[in-house]
């Protein structure tokens, strides 16, 4: 969680037990040792740290709880792809946030990685996934916005993104027929 609440719990005093202790107990029982257990007790000094943070939010795909969340392209034309709106696909997802009545200014983010960062890359402007064709990338959109890879995007919980996917070709084309492949994490957190 981006934010929570940090608070330093007291220090406690902690009795432990050890087996002689125990021995001594056993044989006070038994009426041969008449001395107080409580004068045997070990006691330690420990400090407790404390963070507080507010309950995460669940997002999963239409599968239900723990689906993935899946993003299936039409079939494209390869000349055809803008990396605008050409291809552009809903990602579908759910989004439970339990606390959100309380707090509903939330943030969400896509990580994954940088079609840019790829040793020779031919895409010149980062922000995009890359995919399993090297001249091709995922731009991801929020309400009609690129959302870059690994930038926050602020939100209410009452109006959820609309979230895109578009597919968009490299500075220099060269995409392959055929299928791909891309991942990433969508995280939600509270403001």
């Amino acid at each position: 969680m981006s934010k929570g609440w940090k608070m330093r719990a007291t220090v406690a005093r902690i009795k432990v037990k050890s087996p002689i202790k125990s021995l001594f107990k056993s044989m006070f029982a038994s009426g041969l040792l008449l001395v107080s257990a409580q004068s045997i007790a070990e006691v330690f000094t420990i400090q407790v740290k404390v963070t507080v943070v507010e309950k995460t939010c669940d997002i999963y795909g239409d599968g239900g709880k723990n689906a993935p969340i899946t993003v299936t392209f039409p079939d494209l034309v390869i000349r055809n792809i803008d990396g605008i709106a050409y291809g552009a696909t809903p990602i579908e997802y759910q989004l439970d946030c339990e606390d959100a009545a309380d707090n509903p200014a939330l943030k969400i983010q896509f990580t994954g990685t940088d079609a840019q960062s790829v040793p020779n890359s031919t895409f010149k402007v980062a922000g995009k996934l890359r995919t399993t064709d090297n001249n091709l990338a995922i731009k991801i959109n929020a309400n009609g916005q690129q959302l870059k890879l690994n930038d926050w995007f602020p939100f209410n919980y009452k109006t959820k993104p609309q979230l895109t996917a578009v597919p968009v070709p490299s500075d220099e084309g060269g995409i392959r027929g055929g299928e791909f492949t891309a991942s990433g994490t969508l995280s939600v957190e509270y403001q």
